[in-house]
């Protein structure tokens, strides 16, 4: 178990990364990455990814280390989580990022499911072509009646994930979820950046304009012309669609803007209410009282 943690979470635009690297700046830690669409060596400026330069200055870990199309949840970079506290013991580790389940996994147990093989993935991926969503869904109500009750017959990922566990391994995730692993941190200090809405709009909309005047039109373009599976996490970024829609020329690049700025506002509202209701425990306060508080705490 390791001794201490600093977790930062809170909705896109609230300047999280920011103050992580304020806060490094002034302690021996690291800065872990825990956005689940930085992860990936693909689309470094749709995904608003910091700089080559500030990731080697401020010690971060785990941006773009997943290579597509391989396809990283939270069971596998929470393993590559504890390889980064192997290697950097005696510095605090400040874990960031804007997808809660990554700094959840943090505070609780999680389920040590294996690995499931890319073969088995590709079979059940035949399959679902063949029979859809409805046909996988009756399956899992007979492999996993509990797990079914749970997710709906759209829930195309969450469905694929569950009938991959139950082939690959014999047992269903219920099975699997009852089985914790133990916790990794003695003590947590979680901070929940909170702004004032029209404040956090204006800067998702700066944001919006400065990645579509970077290099993500081009990143998309590039990434369109490989062969891809279409149901990998990097086409569901924030963006992605719009600016596909943009190079196909369905829409003007003024019109792409808008949308972007509304789909990232839409996305940051989802982002409030999952802090809002799954981080309780979090201290929910804006950007000033956080680096206070941290620095004082630490």
């Amino acid at each position: 178990m390791y001794p201490f943690a600093i977790l930062i979470g809170g909705p896109t635009a609230a300047k999280k990364t920011e103050l992580a690297f304020e806060i490094q700046s002034k302690i021996p830690g690291v800065v872990i990455n825990s956005d689940s669409m930085q992860v990936y060596s693909e689309l470094r400026s749709l995904t608003n990814m910091p700089s080559k330069g500030e990731i080697i200055k401020h010690s971060c870990n785990l941006f773009e280390f997943v290579n597509y199309p391989t396809k990283c949840d939270v069971g596998y970079w929470f393993k590559n989580v504890k390889l980064i506290l192997s290697e950097t013991k005696g510095k605090i580790p400040i874990f960031v990022g804007g997808t809660g389940l990554y700094l959840e996994s943090l505070q609780k147990t999680i389920s040590p499911i294996p690995k499931i093989s890319l073969a088995v993935k590709n079979k059940i991926q035949i399959l679902h072509q063949k029979h859809g969503n409805s046909y996988f869904y009756k399956k899992l109500k007979a492999y996993d009646p509990e797990y079914s009750k749970k997710i709906s017959e759209n829930d195309t990922q969450r469905l694929f994930r569950a009938i991959c566990v139950k082939i690959s391994t014999g047992k269903n995730l219920t099975y699997w979820h009852s089985i914790k692993s133990k916790k990794i941190f003695r003590r947590i200090i979680y901070v929940t950046i909170s702004t004032d809405r029209e404040e956090l709009y204006k800067s998702i909309n700066q944001r919006c304009l400065k990645i579509l005047k970077s290099n993500a039109i081009q990143e998309v373009s590039e990434f369109l012309k490989k062969k891809k599976p279409i149901d990998h996490p990097l086409h569901k970024s924030i963006g992605f669609k719009i600016i596909e829609d943009y190079i196909n020329n369905i829409r003007s690049f003024e019109d792409s803007l808008e949308l972007f700025k509304q789909e990232t506002r839409r996305y940051a509202k989802r982002q409030i209410t999952w802090f809002k209701n799954r981080s309780r425990e979090s201290k929910k306060m804006n950007f000033k009282e956080a680096k206070i508080y941290l620095l004082k705490n630490i």
